[in-house]
């Protein structure tokens, strides 16, 4: 990937070119995104710019971007906004990377608050089961699954 930044410099980068500092949900689908300051075609073909932005995304800010991932999340899970905040932004970038969308098992028991078989299921995923899939990959879907028990536990 060109001139891809990651970590810290990705989150500094998308915050300067916001021109804000970004919320804490906000900077975990940056740090797991990484940014990109040109367009690219990712491994699929597909043209993609900035933070994972492709089609009609392409064009838009990451602020733009990330309200409509985080909107879509809210119709997803119930209750979003009173879950605490880094459970949230594990949703987000679940949603971010299209995870939450492709799992209506996991959102199902999610919302009826079976949130310790929630987690299992989040894991029963085709592309964790992989053994082709990149660390990275399987360490997103990971964080998710751990958040969710986490909370569980807390329960």
């Amino acid at each position: 990937m060109p001139n891809a930044l990651h970590g810290q410099d990705a989150i500094a980068a998308v915050s300067q070119l916001e021109g804000r500092e970004l919320s804490p949900k906000e900077q975990r689908v940056v740090m797991l995104e990484g940014f990109v300051p040109e367009v690219y075609e990712d491994t699929k073909g597909i043209k993609t710019y900035g933070v994972g932005q492709t089609g009609k995304w392409i064009n838009k800010t990451f602020g733009e971007s990330f309200a409509h991932h985080e909107d879509r999340t809210r119709k997803h899970i119930k209750n979003y906004d009173k879950l605490p905040e880094w459970l949230q932004a594990e949703l987000v970038q679940a949603e971010y990377r299209g995870d939450l969308g492709m799992s209506p098992t996991f959102r199902k028991l999610f919302n009826a608050g079976k949130y310790k078989q929630a987690a299992s299921e989040f894991l029963d995923h085709a592309e964790y089961k992989d053994p082709n899939t990149p660390d990275q990959i399987k360490g997103r879907l990971e964080s998710v699954a751990k958040a969710v028990a986490q909370f569980a536990a807390s329960k």
